[in-house]
């Protein structure tokens, strides 16, 4: 059942426009990277887009599940140098946000299952 989740999660951001203008900012994850390490690095690039489009409580929630995740903190991490988007990226990035949050317990769940970032740097466990 679990497994069904995340990758109904995956499937509901892979391809999306709104994922791949998250993107942008960065330079996206690794053609290495598995779904789930891609996934886990659009939340982290998602939390980022949200604080530039000044959308605070939107990205504190989406921050949290990022920093869960090593490829998480990479995508949060790829909005660094950013202060200003424009255009319609704002929305979609919003409306791709409140989606995933929408799952947010069972993705929580899987986090602290897979990874253990207690001493800052997140390690699988």
């Amino acid at each position: 059942m679990k497994l069904m989740i995340v990758t109904a999660m995956v499937a509901c951001l892979s391809g999306t426009t709104a994922a791949q203008a998250a993107m942008g900012a960065g330079h996206g994850p690794s053609d290495s990277w598995d779904e789930m390490q891609k996934f886990e690095y659009y939340i982290g690039d998602l939390a980022g887009a949200l604080n530039v489009c000044r959308m605070y409580g939107l990205s504190s929630e989406m921050r949290k599940l990022a920093t869960l995740s090593p490829y998480g903190k990479i995508g949060l991490a790829a909005w660094g140098s950013y202060d200003d988007i424009v255009g319609g990226v704002c929305g979609n990035v919003k409306k791709t946000s409140e989606s995933i949050l929408g799952d947010k317990d069972k993705l929580l769940d899987y986090l602290k299952a897979k990874y253990d970032c207690s001493s800052g740097d997140c390690v699988d466990r």
